[in-house]
């Protein structure tokens, strides 16, 4: 009989040893996924602050996925930062709910790799001139944005009815 109590005194230490070792990788991508959601956060800033210090976040190979009526694949971060400037130029961008975080997932493997996603509410604003008032609309939008081991934005896609808001505050 003494035989088996030593086998069963190694199971907790067995399982111990199992779960902790799982651990690791998971914190470390929680760990990622924390860091690059708190880039977003300053990224959300940024740009509502029409600050050019936005585009610092983003590597300088990053590229925005096309995601609107007739876009290319893929746009690259040269050709986005002087869009951008442009409707800083004649909007004001308001993010009407606190950000909400979601972790990413890498397409192939289906599990989470630091990436972050979100489903955001953003209200867009033309000011008012001497001949027209102020307009307002609010677009819901699903961004998601991948990170290089730098903690820089490499890709970011956005999906929203942009085309309808731009063209309702010009209407």
């Amino acid at each position: 009989m003494r035989i088996f109590q030593f086998p069963i005194a190694l199971i907790p230490a067995f399982f111990v040893l199992t779960f902790s070792s799982c651990d690791s990788p998971s914190s470390e991508v929680s760990a990622t996924f924390d860091a690059n959601a708190a880039t977003i956060a300053h990224v959300f800033a940024d740009f509502q602050a029409e600050d050019d210090h936005f585009f610092t976040h983003f590597a300088d190979d990053a590229y925005w996925a096309g995601t609107s009526l007739n876009a290319p694949d893929s746009i690259a971060l040269a050709d986005v930062a002087p869009k951008y400037r442009e409707l800083w130029g004649k909007y004001d961008y308001t993010l009407t709910k606190e950000a909400n975080f979601l972790p990413g997932v890498n397409p192939v493997s289906k599990e989470t790799d630091g990436s972050v996603r979100g489903y955001f509410r953003w209200n867009i604003t033309k000011a008012a001139t001497d001949s027209t008032e102020q307009k307002s609309v609010n677009v819901k939008v699903y961004e998601s944005f991948d990170f290089n081991a730098e903690g820089k934005i490499v890709w970011t896609q956005v999906y929203a009815n942009m085309q309808a808001a731009y063209a309702a505050l010009e209407d």
